[in-house]
């Protein structure tokens, strides 16, 4: 392209890029890649095949979990008092170290402080719990 110029007479080239395409291009470029880059990550997720693990989730369905009843003084595991809480750390490590599931069914008295729930809770989890449900306790 030539550049006139009217007073001089002279004509002179324009060398300058035209840089709107390239920040055009860039951008596409840019948003095509953030829409995308999710979809990879979704896509390495590994999916372990059924029939290996079908033998383990059917022992897995057919042990009970344990289950803890925290009441205003005693402390219940699976429906049989335990004395005291050092008590309940050695009967709930004998319980856990026979599952295979270490899952953990609680519930609590509406009259039991919180401290002391969290406290069970804890004790629960050093134990090797590895899943613990706190779930509704039944009106009597």
């Amino acid at each position: 392209m030539r550049k006139r110029s009217t007073e001089k007479g002279l004509s002179s080239d324009i060398a300058d890029i035209n840089v709107t395409p390239m920040c055009d291009l860039s951008l596409t470029l840019l948003i095509i890649l953030m829409v995308i880059s999710p979809m990879i990550m979704q896509s390495m997720i590994k999916v372990i095949s059924s029939r290996a693990v079908a033998s383990k989730i059917e022992q897995l369905k057919k042990e009970k979990p344990l289950f803890v009843d925290i009441r205003e003084k005693d402390i219940y595991l699976n429906n049989r008092k335990v004395p005291s809480e050092l008590y309940f750390a050695a009967h709930l490590l004998a319980e856990l170290s026979r599952k295979a599931d270490k899952k953990v069914m609680v519930t609590v008295h509406p009259a039991v402080l919180h401290g002391k729930v969290v406290h069970i809770l804890d004790i629960i989890k050093q134990n090797g719990a590895r899943s613990i449900s706190l779930l509704k306790r039944r009106k009597r």
